[in-house]
């Protein structure tokens, strides 16, 4: 499984890096990170062409693109307070999800 109950102290700790919680400046780097993102799955999705200027994809750098966009989201549910609400939407859809047989639990 995952080790997303770190994120949130990663988030925080990117808060004392640059000494912001101003939620335009989180949005403005996620939107910055997004972007970033997608260029990794150009990557890992790209033609002949896209391989040979930029080499063999890494799978390390796709994961530190997802991590990055991870924290700042986590950031702006920081700044919201939306900890309790974010936790009852994933435990809805998570109980939604196995009332309709999409997922097994366990």
């Amino acid at each position: 499984m995952l080790e997303l109950e770190k994120i949130p102290v990663l988030a925080e700790a990117l808060h004392q890096r640059f000494d912001s919680r101003d939620p335009f400046q989180i949005t403005t780097r996620l939107l910055e990170e997004c972007g970033e993102l997608a260029q990794e799955v150009n990557h890992f999705a790209g033609s002949e062409t896209k391989l040979a200027k930029h080499g063999v994809p890494s799978k390390e750098k796709f994961a530190k693109e997802v991590l990055d966009v991870l924290r700042l989201v986590f950031q702006l549910v920081q700044y919201y307070d939306l900890e309790p609400e974010l936790r009852q939407r994933i435990n809805n859809t998570y109980q939604r999800c196995l009332a309709e047989n999409l997922i097994k639990e366990g």
